[in-house]
């Protein structure tokens, strides 16, 4: 604290009043400690991570938990941000049953060629026992990497994938040059090109010998703790999305008193090759322009807004997914402009070009 400054002498009858100068250092001094206390303040409430949008109290013990930036999970502080991997698996139906689908904390599906889906996983704080039939990479799905600056796992890609991943300086993992990482399960009764796998240990490894960072440096989205059963819809709710044929047909049930969403493929249920079944918190239709790269391959305008729906909690809302430019974070708004929250646990981004039918209720 600062010395008060001596009494000066005062003159019979008169009331002494500090000059302006004096009253200049006070005024200075009640700024300074106003700014100081405000500052430990913000670091309470910002440097301990106690806001309420990161921090979930949990009820039975008390303890505070934060979110895990990837997918809004509760996890115990100085795990919430592992640094991400994107591992590309195909969906061919010969592929099918594929492994790591359920257990991913994000799943993208998008078009390759010849009305084919194909899959990015994207795991960061999960660790899969296996993932794959692992395929090649697709320009759209570079871009979607790259949001996440994650290690991007895949087996060669087309012409203008490879080029991005040199030009853009992704993190690369491609099984033609680390082929330590990944392996082939001959038991499969399927062509070679089919076999290829790795297993959530080999990335784990991969992420240390690249001296990977130990935390992911990307834009979160924002979460919330599931709409409580009261306020869920009992009617039958159900996603249909008609990528090409019946056997990349998808389509959503929601399951009310699990709060999440069973997919089936192809008018079956999608369950993983051990028998889990594929059930997202949420799931996204991101609707985008689409053409013809080549006379093979698609292309995708990953940059710049369109429409989109996100499902969670039973219902549907509608709104418009943007992103800037590459690297970007795509992020997904409601009709009035506020950005949407998701409910913890896995999300499915299903890409769909504009002139696909999504139908729901």
């Amino acid at each position: 604290m600062p010395q008060s400054p001596t009494s000066p002498k005062k003159e019979p009858g008169k009331q002494f009043v500090w000059g302006k100068r004096q009253n200049k250092k006070w005024i200075t001094i009640v700024i300074i400690a106003v700014v100081v206390i405000a500052a430990g303040l913000g670091f309470l409430v910002y440097g301990l991570n106690f806001d309420d949008t990161q921090t979930v109290t949990v009820t039975d013990t008390g303890d505070k938990l934060v979110r895990r930036a990837i997918d809004g999970v509760p996890v115990t502080k100085g795990e919430e941000d592992p640094y991400p991997v994107a591992v590309m698996v195909e969906n061919l139906t010969v592929a099918r049953p594929q492994s790591g689908l359920a257990s991913a904390n994000l799943v993208y599906e998008a078009l390759a060629e010849g009305g084919i889906t194909r899959f990015m996983l994207i795991f960061a704080g999960k660790t899969p026992a296996t993932v794959g039939p692992v395929r090649s990479a697709r320009p759209y799905f570079v871009d979607w990497a790259l949001e996440y600056n994650a290690l991007y796992a895949h087996a060669g890609g087309s012409p203008q994938a490879l080029a991005d991943i040199t030009n853009y300086d992704v993190f690369d993992l491609n099984q033609f040059y680390n082929s330590q990482y990944f392996y082939r399960d001959h038991s499969r009764n399927v062509a070679s090109e089919h076999t290829l796998y790795t297993t959530g240990e080999n990335l784990i490894f991969a992420l240390r010998d690249l001296d990977a960072p130990a935390e992911g440096t990307y834009d979160r989205w924002m979460f919330k703790d599931d709409a409580p059963t009261a306020e869920r819809p009992i009617e039958e709710k159900t996603i249909s999305i008609d990528y090409s044929s019946f056997s990349y047909s998808v389509e959503y049930r929601y399951d009310g008193e699990q709060n999440d969403y069973v997919r089936y493929m192809a008018g079956d249920i999608h369950a993983d090759a051990d028998g889990t079944t594929i059930r997202p918190k949420n799931v996204v239709v991101q609707k985008v322009v689409t053409s013809l790269a080549d006379a093979e391959r698609l292309n995708m305008e990953t940059i710049g807004e369109g429409d989109a729906i996100v499902f969670r909690d039973g219902k549907a809302i509608e709104g418009t997914w943007k992103k800037e430019k590459r690297g970007d974070r795509t992020m997904f708004y409601d009709q009035a402009g506020g950005e949407i929250d998701f409910n913890a646990g896995q999300t499915w981004i299903e890409v769909v070009p504009t002139d696909r039918d999504v139908t729901y209720n």
